[in-house]
């Protein structure tokens, strides 16, 4: 005898359970529908929470990824520096350059160490949200 999925669903307080459930008859199980409710809005905030811990480590992944592009294009600009016959030539022009790169990985640096240090405020500031 095949049955329909309208025969499956069990209606509760909950809605509507997709798979049938001993736990679904309000009427003499009350306590197991309570908890499950309890159990679900548990769940739901703990996911959001975790959602939350994702969210802030990939935003933290992509502000390495910014500094290692930074550190990349210094590099590729110090081995470009070294190999330009012009720049070798000209003590001033060099360290004029090597002085540009190096500003340039400084700021990468402090921009990471200022972004780093803002992730935790942000991190606690969302959980307090997502708490209150």
């Amino acid at each position: 005898m095949a049955t329909t999925s309208s025969n499956r669903l069990k209606k509760t307080s909950l809605g509507t359970l997709p798979f049938p459930s001993t736990l679904a008859n309000d009427d003499a199980f009350g306590t197991p529908v309570w908890w499950l409710q309890q159990w679900m809005e548990t769940a739901n905030a703990t996911t959001r929470l975790q959602l939350i811990w994702w969210d802030m480590l990939g935003n933290a992944m992509h502000q390495e990824a910014e500094f290692f592009k930074v550190m990349a294009n210094s590099t590729e600009r110090m081995a470009q520096g070294a190999m330009n016959q012009e720049l070798l030539r000209n003590p001033a022009a060099m360290a004029a350059h090597y002085q540009d790169v190096a500003s340039d990985v400084t700021q990468a640096a402090m921009n990471r160490m200022s972004k780093g240090s803002s992730l935790s405020t942000d991190f606690r500031k969302r959980i307090w949200e997502e708490i209150c």
